[in-house]
C-alpha cells in the first residue's frame, strides 16, 4: 500500500512537470545563487546538500530552492554547470556533482594567496524524465558567499530524446 502510494505520487508529480512543460512551451532553464546569510557555508563530518535558494531564473519550475534539486520534465540532454567560491589559504575546496545517486564529478581547486578562488565546472548529461541532479559539499569543506552571488548553479535543456 504505501509503496501503491509513493507510486501515484510520483505519477502526479511526472504529470505536474508534463503539464509545465508544455505550458512553457518546452522550455527548460534555471540559476539559483546561494542565499547569504552567514559569509560561509560549512559541511559537517558528511556531505553536505547545497540548497541554491536565491531564483535568479526557472522556466519550467524544474529547479527547487526548497531541496535544491533539479528534476528533468522530460527526456532528454541537459548542460549544468556551476561556480563556487572560498578564501582559500593553504586549503582546497571541493564540490560534487550528482545525477541520482551516482556521483558524476568531483571537482576541486587548491590555493595560498588568501584571496577569493573560483572552482567551475560543467557537464552534459541525457537524463531520463523523473532523474535529479544536485550539488553537494563534502564532508568538513566549505564555501565563501557573499551579496555578490559568488556560488551558482545552472541548467537547461539542450533537446528532447
Amino acid at each position: 500500500t504505501r509503496l501503491t502510494s509513493v507510486e501515484t505520487k510520483l505519477n502526479i508529480s511526472s504529470d505536474v512537470f508534463l503539464v509545465l512543460f508544455h505550458f512553457t512551451g518546452g522550455k527548460v532553464a534555471f540559476s539559483a545563487a546561494l542565499t547569504f546569510n552567514t559569509e560561509y557555508v560549512q559541511a559537517g563530518p558528511s556531505e553536505l546538500n547545497l540548497v541554491f535558494r536565491n531564483i535568479i531564473t526557472n522556466v519550467g519550475n524544474a529547479y527547487s530552492s526548497n531541496t535544491g534539486f533539479f528534476t528533468a520534465p522530460v527526456k532528454g540532454v541537459y548542460f549544468f554547470r556551476f561556480t563556487m567560491a572560498d578564501i582559500l589559504s593553504s586549503r582546497t575546496m571541493y564540490t560534487a556533482l550528482y545525477r541520482n545517486q551516482q556521483r558524476i564529478m568531483l571537482l576541486g581547486e587548491y590555493d595560498m594567496d588568501h584571496h577569493v578562488s573560483y572552482l567551475v565546472g560543467g557537464v552534459t548529461l541525457q537524463l531520463e524524465a523523473g532523474d535529479w541532479v544536485n550539488l553537494r559539499l563534502p564532508g568538513n569543506q566549505r564555501l565563501y558567499n557573499d551579496e555578490s552571488n559568488h556560488c551558482i548553479f545552472s541548467g537547461f535543456l539542450l533537446f528532447t530524446l
